[in-house]
Order: C-alpha cells, then sequence, then structure tokens
C-alpha cells in the first residue's frame, strides 16, 4: 500500500463485509491489522465520494493499541428434514496459545463482519471447508483497542444489486 487517498476513523456501520477476504492478519507492538479485498465502502460513507455502494481497493484495516483477547469458534447445530435436531456441537474457545496462533491461519479466510462492543471490537471470521469448498469454520475474535481505522488507495466497482 503506497499512498493513502481515503481513511475512514470508526465508521465500522458505513461499511458492509459481504465479500471481504482476508490477505494477512497480523498483531503488532502497535495494534492490530488487517489487509483485506472487497471492503464495501457503503454510500453515507464520510469518504465516499461516489456516493454509491462501492468497493474499496486493497484496504488496511489498523485497530490502534489493538490486543487479541481471545477467540470462540462457532458452535452448531444439525437437524434432519423433519426439523429434529440430529446433533449439538457447542462452542469452543481457543487456548491463549492457540490464540496467539489463529491471525497466522486466516490468509484467505472472510472477514463477515466487524462490530463494536463494549470491551473493543468483535470481528467474525469464516473459513472455507478445504474438502468440498463450502463454508467451513467460523469464529468470533475479540480485540480490544482505543480506534479503527480503514486505509485504501481507490475505488473498484459499484456493487451491483
Amino acid at each position: 500500500m503506497n499512498k493513502v487517498a481515503y481513511k475512514s476513523v470508526d465508521e465500522l456501520e458505513h461499511f458492509r463485509f459481504d465479500d471481504c477476504q482476508i490477505n494477512t492478519f497480523a498483531v503488532t507492538e502497535n495494534g492490530v491489522e488487517l489487509m483485506v479485498e472487497a471492503l464495501i465502502v457503503r454510500a453515507d460513507n464520510s469518504q465516499n465520494t461516489n456516493y454509491t455502494e462501492s468497493y474499496a481497493g486493497t484496504t488496511k484495516i489498523r485497530i490502534t493499541d489493538g490486543k487479541l483477547i481471545r477467540c470462540v469458534r462457532d458452535g452448531y447445530k444439525y437437524y434432519d428434514a423433519n426439523d429434529v435436531l440430529q446433533s449439538e456441537v457447542p462452542d469452543y474457545e481457543l487456548s491463549v496459545a492457540e490464540t496467539t496462533d489463529f491471525p497466522k491461519t486466516c490468509e484467505g479466510a472472510y472477514l463477515f463482519e466487524m462490530k463494536r462492543d463494549a470491551d473493543g471490537y468483535v470481528l467474525g471470521i469464516e473459513f472455507v471447508d478445504p474438502e468440498d469448498q463450502t463454508v467451513g469454520d467460523s469464529y468470533q475474535v475479540y480485540v480490544t483497542g482505543t480506534q479503527v481505522a480503514m486505509l485504501w488507495e481507490q475505488y473498484m466497482n459499484r456493487v451491483q444489486s
């Protein structure tokens, strides 16, 4: 990322993460940083000069003073065709070591949501199942931090409805 033409600070509600794919995810001494593709900038974002939903180019998401607190793999329930529960897998909180290593596994995964909560930020990350290329495991990643900034150089195409 050479120059930054657009910088949006603390405007999470003015982005959509429908198609957002993670290139890199790193925890540094300065905070948490992700490089993503296909982030959607909503029409009402302060940095949207197109006034229509558009894809940003490669985008850096920086959570200032960010620290990775915990990661939880989402549980799920299996039902048969008659809507009868067949099995259930509970949520699983990753160990400290697994949480520390988690960012390294995220290349190619999808960032399907990012929201602020009372303690910081929650990132929803979903993987593709390597066996059949369908939806795989999903995680809720809890990060503390003082602010979130989205930085990108250019707009790509408008979002097609």
